[in-house]
């Protein structure tokens, strides 16, 4: 999500599709996910980014299909949103729920700033908060370093 743009504003809900949440889910589905979830998401992104919450891009979702991983789609992405990212001057914020996902996401650049925790009875959900500071490209033309 660009900056200034909320996950859980209700335009953005409502585009995303997640309003059929409120059908499909059970009354304790709907609890957990709309008076749980997305309120620890949406506190923890506003602590963790504090006076640049609004100012960052949030990487809200990603993920393959299991046909689709190791080809490198998902990196594309990121990618793509973090170079505009750069060229803004913009952090980058996303949480993830895989293990696996903080060692991809330190080699583009994201570092673990927080763990959150979904409380379950058997077994709680970890959340790595993660952030990736705006980045300066750097181009060597003729022998001189140009900044950008």
């Amino acid at each position: 999500m660009p900056p200034g743009n909320n996950m859980d504003d209700y335009l953005t809900i409502f585009r995303s599709g997640m309003w059929r949440l409120n059908w499909q889910l059970s009354k304790e589905g709907k609890k957990r996910f709309f008076d749980e979830f997305l309120p620890l998401l949406h506190d923890t992104k506003a602590q963790v980014m504090a006076q640049r919450d609004d100012e960052s891009w949030y990487l809200v979702y990603i993920g393959t299909r299991p046909s689709g991983r190791g080809k490198g789609y998902a990196r594309k992405v990121i990618e793509y949103v973090t170079d505009m990212a750069d060229a803004e001057g913009r952090a980058c914020y996303l949480e993830s729920s895989n293990e696996v996902n903080r060692i991809i996401y330190g080699k583009l650049g994201f570092g673990l700033k927080k763990n959150i925790y979904l409380q379950r009875a058997e077994q709680h959900v970890e959340l790595d908060i993660m952030v990736r500071e705006p980045v300066q490209k750097r181009t060597v033309a003729n022998g001189i370093v140009s900044v950008m």
